[in-house]
């Protein structure tokens, strides 16, 4: 595909804007996934992306901070069973 990549991101996902949803609490961009690069340094053994080597991180308006993301919490899918009231 042709799409801008920044090269210094090791893995990018190029996506195709489906529609866009103007909703009471802001814009909703769907979009389809058409191309995944992916720098080879990300993958783990398996071939797979270790998401702990991607270096990935989220910054929080409140307390006006980054944080890495990287390290798993818990399982997905399962982690949330707990909650789920029967």
């Amino acid at each position: 595909m042709d799409a801008p990549v920044v090269k210094e991101y090791p893995p990018t996902l190029e996506c195709k804007v489906e529609r866009f949803e103007d909703e009471p609490y802001g814009l909703r961009i769907l979009g389809r996934i058409v191309n995944v690069r992916a720098d080879e340094k990300i993958f783990d053994d398996k071939g797979d992306i270790d998401v702990s080597k991607v270096g990935a991180f989220v910054f929080d308006q409140v307390k006006l901070g980054y944080y890495g993301v990287g390290e798993k919490i818990g399982p997905a899918w399962h982690s949330g069973f707990k909650f789920i009231k029967k």
